[in-house]
């Protein structure tokens, strides 16, 4: 029976809608995480921008690094919720910038689709690349955050697909379009700079014929244009950067201090002696793109740049995605410090890559040989993404393993014991309980002699040691030299020296169950923030064997 042309457009409509409620779905499920405890340190800090409005006496977010759109997004929404329910003026403002970065991410399955359509010009692959990234695990973890990582990828890649969209139609409105997008990708996150170059030359890009005299200036002008579009959205939505600009200009130096390795804060440890590019593709790709997208999609990155060669001239809109990035994965990924969130934003590139690198195997005229080879990549792809993600996604399916922790110490750890504990957490395991609780800072342990006094102290007093995640224990123990008394002190502990013998571990691994089958991927040293806010490792020791101060003082000091 031959479908009619109708058919086919109502076909690819309920196709591309499935998708996105997929997506959508993947996202919005369970974002209230963590059982009304909040686990990641930037939503505090977000949150506690929100609290300091106060419309219109002090609209100063004092969070310059985050900008402010996302701040006072979830400030008025909290505003008018209040005076539709005296009740909902209350709500937290960390679950209501959850929905908005699933609400970003969703959006953003939409402009995949359309940016992937503008350079293949074909439905089927336009859905391929906005399937992946529907169901692209880092994308999942990031719209589960109230960080600004889903909010400046939609802007950035909507401000792409407005200039692609330029390019090929010369409608003037969409370059300007694309500037006030921009604009709003600043004022979210000032890093977002990163993309001004692709909107200063898009102008020139558009030009099909040779620039000189008159042309070029009206071009130049348009790009100056463009510019000042774009920096006006950006101070109309993010004024303090000059009302407030000796604080922004301090905020920016410690930040791009921090980025850069100087100073070397606790929360960066896990970057000294690591190599650009090299830890991306090992400790951060892997996981939040899954195996199949990231090896397809670094072929199709491959490959483009092979066809931007040969025909640059005539692949404008090509340029301008490879070139964004480029821009975005590069000059992040040679920071010191290299979160995942840096380059979240390149997230949907990959599944845009990987869906090219298909539609041109697939392409006419094409081989039987290479036709199996695209079918059996493209099979690939779709089992090894799909199987990931729903590993993935069993973290937001199960009881955060913090509360399932806390409730099992309250059953058998006996009331009023001595806990000792890590520092530099949110919030620390036990979440609630009769427990005499000792923190100690390890991250200071190098610098002051006193430290080990304390810790033996503290050693001495303590019942029970629990290790919070990685964050201490991983990156000390592989930076001997840098830290040799607490990469000592865990090396002590964990093969019994202390006294301390392991007596539980409670995790949160993607797994996959079929019936009674089960397979788990211990992901436990990727890039740490990858695990440590929403699904870290909890050690739990009990002390078997009591010592002396005196002893522990010894052991400590490695004697």
């Amino acid at each position: 029976m031959k479908i009619s042309l109708r058919d086919k457009k109502n076909i690819t409509s309920v196709l591309f809608a499935s998708i996105v409620l997929l997506g959508l779905i993947l996202r919005f499920y369970k974002i209230d995480w963590g059982e009304s405890y909040y686990f990641h340190p930037d939503e505090y800090h977000i949150a506690a921008a929100v609290d300091r409005l106060d419309f219109p006496n002090n609209m100063n977010p004092k969070l310059f690094s985050y900008g402010s759109s996302t701040v006072y997004l979830i400030y008025f929404t909290k505003a008018v919720l209040g005076n539709i329910n005296i009740n909902l003026a209350t709500i937290n403002p960390i679950l209501v910038g959850r929905f908005y970065s699933a609400l970003f991410s969703t959006l953003t399955i939409i402009v995949v689709l359309l940016l992937t359509y503008q350079i293949t010009k074909n439905e089927a692959f336009a859905a391929l690349a906005a399937f992946l990234f529907a169901v692209l695990p880092g994308a999942i973890q990031q719209a589960h955050f109230t960080t600004p990582e889903s909010f400046v990828t939609f802007w950035l890649l909507l401000s792409l697909l407005l200039i692609v969209k330029a390019v090929s139609s010369r409608v003037g409105k969409f370059m300007e379009l694309s500037a006030v997008a921009f604009g709003i990708a600043v004022a979210t996150k000032i890093s977002s700079l990163i993309f001004l170059p692709i909107l200063l030359i898009a102008p020139f890009v558009q030009a099909k014929t040779k620039l000189s005299g008159n042309k070029l200036a009206i071009v130049t002008l348009h790009s100056i244009k463009l510019g000042l579009i774009a920096f006006f959205i950006t101070i109309f939505i993010f004024p303090h950067i000059f009302l407030d600009h000796t604080a922004f200009i301090s905020s920016m130096r410690y930040e791009t201090g921090v980025g850069g390795g100087n100073p070397v804060v606790f929360y960066t440890r896990q970057f000294i002696n690591t190599t650009p590019i090299a830890f991306q593709f090992t400790k951060i790709l892997p996981y939040t793109l899954g195996v199949g997208v990231l090896l397809l999609g670094l072929a199709g990155i491959l490959l483009a740049l092979i066809k931007l060669f040969r025909t640059l001239k005539t692949n404008r809109k090509l340029f301008l995605v490879v070139l964004t990035f480029l821009l975005l994965f590069l000059t992040n990924s040679f920071f010191f410090a290299k979160w995942t969130r840096f380059i979240a934003p390149t997230f949907p590139f990959w599944c845009i890559f990987s869906s090219y690198l298909l539609f041109h195997l697939f392409g006419k005229p094409t081989s039987p040989t290479r036709r199996k080879l695209a079918t059996l990549l493209l099979t690939l792809v779709l089992l090894t993404t799909t199987l990931w993600s729903s590993m993935f996604f069993s973290i937001y399916s199960k009881v955060d393993v913090r509360i399932t922790a806390t409730r099992w110490i309250q059953t058998n750890i006996p009331k009023g014991s001595v806990l000792l504990t890590e520092s530099g957490n949110t919030l620390d395991v036990p979440l609630w309980g009769i427990y005499t609780k000792k923190v100690f800072d390890f991250y200071t342990l190098e610098e002051n002699p006193i430290n080990l006094v304390s810790l033996a102290t503290d050693l001495e007093k303590s019942d029970y040691f629990i290790i919070q995640s990685r964050r201490v224990f991983v990156n000390h123990t592989r930076l001997i030299d840098n830290y040799p008394k607490s990469a000592n002190f865990y090396k002590q502990l964990l093969n019994g020296e202390l006294g301390f013998v392991e007596i539980k571990e409670f995790d949160s691994f993607p797994e996959l169950q079929i019936g009674a089958y089960k397979i788990d991927l211990n992901d436990e040293l990727a890039e740490e923030t990858w695990s440590v806010f929403d699904h870290p490792v909890i050690r739990i020791y009990k002390k078997t064997k009591p010592n002396s101060l005196n002893y522990y003082e010894k052991i400590i000091n490695n004697q």
